[in-house]
């Protein structure tokens, strides 16, 4: 077995395999775990629940109260995650401005084709380059709290879940003057780890009435409207930096922008140019 694993602020993140064909059952689980094949395949079950994971395709999504019960091909290799139960019942109150009453559990299977599961399977790509490097990125004050967000928010907004209808109904936007302020606090702190679920809660919003509100005032929502600031303030570093000083990559994490494949091309779009060209100038 070979097992590399990490501490990402509330989260516990792993990179696991066995080097054989192997069956495993678990105990009931008290927390939530996540398995994602980065190489071939497994056969994963919860309950009645089953599927086989593959890379690129989907992943299992494990609720407390109930064993495990998996084959992993000999060499497969996932990564990890274990989030505990407090934290994700936390970011969900947040997201739906109300109390947890009954047990939060989510679809077994996990589809990573679609356009939120692909920028969170790009998220736990980044965490895999890490243990395969060693921690680097997701030791920055400011770079880790913006990955362990993007993962929560986009489990809990991507996954389907006992709570998925309280989140994606309709609600009553956020005033305009609501919406000020957020906006005010992203531009004053683009560098601070924000998400939809903070964004809210500083404003006293839940996070639907935040996105009608930045839909209704803005016609744009609120982490598109974050990427767009981040975007500025890092060509504006890069645009003053000599040459040598600083690295593209440096100054993108400096600024929470996480996706180093995707970004430069928003980056193109915004600015007629790659980040690189900015800052041989």
């Amino acid at each position: 077995m070979s097992l590399t694993a990490l501490r990402l602020g509330q989260l516990t993140v792993g990179r696991l395999g066995y080097g054989q064909d192997v069956r495993l059952m678990t105990d009931e689980a008290t927390n939530f775990h996540l398995d994602v094949p980065i190489a071939e395949h497994a056969e994963m079950s919860a309950g009645r629940a089953e599927l086989v994971a593959t890379q690129r395709e989907e992943a299992a999504v494990f609720s407390p109260g109930e064993p495990a019960r998996m084959r992993w091909s000999d060499n497969c290799l996932q990564v990890c995650l274990m989030i505990p139960r407090a934290s994700l019942d936390t970011q969900l109150e947040e997201l739906i401005g109300r109390s947890v009453v009954r047990p939060l559990r989510f679809d077994f299977s996990m589809d990573l084709r679609g356009p939120i599961g692909r920028s969170w399977i790009d998220t736990v790509r980044l965490l895999a380059r890490e243990l395969d490097e060693g921690p680097g990125l997701l030791l920055h004050q400011y770079a880790g709290p913006h990955v362990q967000s993007l993962l929560l928010d986009g489990l809990l907004l991507g996954q389907p879940h006992s709570y998925s209808e309280e989140i994606g109904g309709r609600t009553r936007p956020g005033a305009a003057a609501t919406i000020a302020r957020d906006v005010d606090l992203i531009n004053e702190r683009a560098d601070e780890p924000w998400s939809s679920t903070s964004l809210a809660r500083e404003v006293h919003l839940s996070v639907r009435a935040l996105q009608e509100g930045f839909s209704e005032t803005l016609a744009n929502r609120p982490m598109r409207y974050l990427r767009d600031v981040r975007l500025r303030r890092v060509h504006g570093v890069l645009r003053e930096a000599r040459p040598g000083s600083v690295t593209v990559e440096a100054v993108a994490s400096r600024w929470g922008v996480l996706h180093m494949s995707r970004w430069p091309a928003a980056y193109r779009v915004a600015f007629g140019e790659p980040p690189s060209s900015t800052l041989a100038r």
